[in-house]
């Protein structure tokens, strides 16, 4: 389609515990005498160690006494842990989502470069424009022809080279409001030659809106919008 039928234009935008050690337990025998200690009084025995209670697993009085390992600074570090592990994978669900989420939203007709119909001149041209930060252009055939209500027609909806903003198009009927088109996310430097139209229209020539919807690179958010005019014509 000659450049000349296209919409070109600039818009701006809006541990375990501790073992005890037992000793064994010493009787005595009947009648028999532990030895004297040396120095006490006599008949004096010698004493007898401390023995720990096996009920209670615990040293009688006098004994050192174990320490038990601290329980809960363990649990307490655990949990530290497991909570991090968590956050960790939480935040790479989230970037994971995101980043397949905005994979999905791009067209998948879309192809890279400029319209077939620019000449060397005009691509280069394009390429070499400037677009100040805050504006962008849109560009879009004029009048698109559809053989029947069922078959594509040539729309070169573009998103020239020089834009700083992902673009996403839909075109409505103007007089009843119908969306007859929508498109996916095109990146700069991306174009889609053929459309489909969205209801099965009878032939003749109805006019339309195409609104074209800058759209942040990263976030995904709407930036702004600009509009432009077209014919959409069923030949049968």
């Amino acid at each position: 389609m000659p450049n000349d039928n296209n919409t070109h234009e600039q818009f701006p935008t809006q541990m375990p515990a501790a073992n005890v050690s037992r000793r064994p337990h010493v009787s005595e025998a009947a009648g028999a005498h532990m030895p004297k200690t040396s120095g006490g009084p006599e008949g004096a025995k010698t004493p007898l160690p401390p023995v720990s209670d096996p009920r209670t697993n615990a040293a009688s009085p006098g004994s050192a006494q174990p320490v038990p390992p601290a329980r809960s600074s363990v649990r307490r570090n655990i949990i530290v842990v497991l909570l991090i592990l968590v956050m960790a994978i939480a935040v790479w669900l989230l970037v994971w989502l995101f980043a397949c989420n905005g994979s999905s939203l791009f067209d998948p007709s879309a192809q890279t470069g400029q319209a077939p119909y620019k000449t060397d001149e005009e691509i280069q041209a394009e390429l070499d424009r400037v677009v100040e930060e805050g504006m962008f252009n849109i560009s879009i055939a004029s009048v698109i022809e559809f053989e029947d209500g069922t078959s594509e027609g040539t729309a070169y909806i573009e998103n020239v080279p020089g834009n700083h903003y992902n673009m996403q198009v839909s075109i409505a009927e103007d007089e009843t409001g119908d969306v007859l088109y929508e498109s996916g996310v095109l990146a700069p430097n991306q174009y889609i030659e053929k459309i489909a139209l969205a209801k099965d229209l009878e032939p003749g020539t109805y006019e339309a809106t195409a609104t074209f919807r800058a759209v942040d690179t990263t976030t995904f958010d709407e930036i702004g919008q600009a509009a432009a005019k077209v014919s959409i014509v069923v030949l049968n």
